[in-house]
């Protein structure tokens, strides 16, 4: 379970980075990781809130019913279909 760093393993950290990179790299090395956290934060930010957007936004409206009523009112029907294989079906 990852948990955040005290300040003596941020002590640590800024040891071995001292002595790995020495103290004339060091300070750009820094601007460097606040850079790119920078960018980070930056790029996350856009991300939450395009998905807000897309969560926020209306839903588009339904088109219209393929079948609409008739100018009488009545609803127009499709003729029933007879499921039967020509050799079911009785003669006419």
């Amino acid at each position: 379970m990852p948990t955040s760093l005290g300040p003596a393993e941020i002590m640590v950290v800024l040891l071995v980075a001292l002595i790995v990179l020495g103290p004339a790299r060091l300070p750009e090395a820094g601007r460097q990781v606040g850079k790119a956290l920078a960018e980070v934060r930056r790029w996350s930010s856009a991300v939450q809130n395009e998905v807000r957007n897309t969560l926020d936004a209306e839903p588009e409206p339904m088109p219209p019913a393929a079948t609409a009523p008739s100018p009488s009112g009545a609803v127009d029907t499709p003729e029933p279909v007879d499921l039967q294989s020509p050799e079911q079906q009785p003669p006419a």
